[in-house]
């Protein structure tokens, strides 16, 4: 056991290997020379992270934008043209983001059951790593595989979600009656938007490590992690539904999708921790 311990903490790969000016930005569990990440993604190590600083600017110009329209409203008008084509696109994005969550939660899933199916979960515990770490880093690698993928569709949700924004809040909130408060919503809605792209996949990866602990059989441990997957998003939306006052739908819209994936992700690894250190 200590010669295990020993042989996996010095771990070193080849310079070529190495991306710091990007992983070095990432907490130790992240990083993709951490030795149980670069276990599990074997030759999916080659991704580059999203440009940060690109999504910032977008967001700091849309939301420049809509507290000028305060001033002069006729901006507005400006993003009339692009609604269209946001509303075609939408689709497309929900599909790809359902295929990137569907792709996490089962990279994760997978990463359990076959370490117990295999017997080698023991193996790894038995290195100084702590199994908190040990399962951040199992979630962190089931997203890294996704990273290209979730890093353009923040993009695309970044530059075409504002005209649907736009559209919904003037609607809920009409800018005549509610002038400040409809924009706050705009802004608020282009941030959360990418906040949950950011929180969910984390979420997903996290329920599907407790599915593959609750139930080490492959077929089993993916669809659990995929129907706990869409019940969650099905009783988000339908929340948003029930008749309410304005504060409590500010809760639902603005402060839920941000608050409940980090909740049920410090409960999905505790379960998780639970049934492993159980078994």
């Amino acid at each position: 056991m200590e010669q295990a311990k020993t042989d996996i903490s010095v771990i070193h790969l080849p310079a070529k290997y190495h991306s710091p000016e990007l992983d070095q930005r990432l907490p130790a569990w992240a990083r993709r020379t951490n030795p149980i990440i670069r276990r599990q993604l074997g030759m999916y190590w080659k991704t580059i992270l999203p440009e940060v600083s690109v999504l910032v600017k977008l967001v700091i110009v849309q939301v420049g934008l809509v507290a000028l329209s305060l001033l002069w409203p006729f901006l507005f008008d400006l993003a009339l043209p692009t609604i269209t084509a946001a509303l075609l696109l939408f689709p497309i994005a929900l599909y790809l983001y359902g295929h990137i969550l569907f792709a996490i939660g089962t990279a994760a899933a997978l990463s359990i059951v076959d370490e117990l199916r295999k017997s080698t979960f023991d193996l790894v515990r038995a290195t100084p790593i702590s199994l908190q770490s040990i399962l951040a880093s199992k979630m962190a690698a089931s997203i890294w595989r996704q990273l290209e993928n979730l890093g353009l569709l923040m993009i695309a949700v970044a530059v075409l979600s504002m005209p649907l924004l736009i559209s919904l809040y003037a609607t809920l909130y009409p800018l005549d009656d509610y002038p400040l408060l409809a924009r706050v919503a705009m802004a608020l809605g282009l941030i959360v938007s990418l906040l949950r792209l950011a929180l969910e996949p984390f979420m997903i990866a996290a329920i599907g490590q407790a599915a593959g602990a609750a139930f080490p059989v492959r077929s089993t441990a993916v669809i659990t992690t995929a129907f706990l997957g869409v019940s969650y998003f099905v009783l988000l939306n339908l929340m948003r539904l029930i008749p309410m006052t304005w504060p409590l739908h500010f809760v639902v819209e603005f402060v839920l999708p941000v608050v409940l994936p980090l909740l049920l992700t410090w409960g999905a690894m505790r379960l998780t921790e639970r049934m492993l250190t159980r078994n």
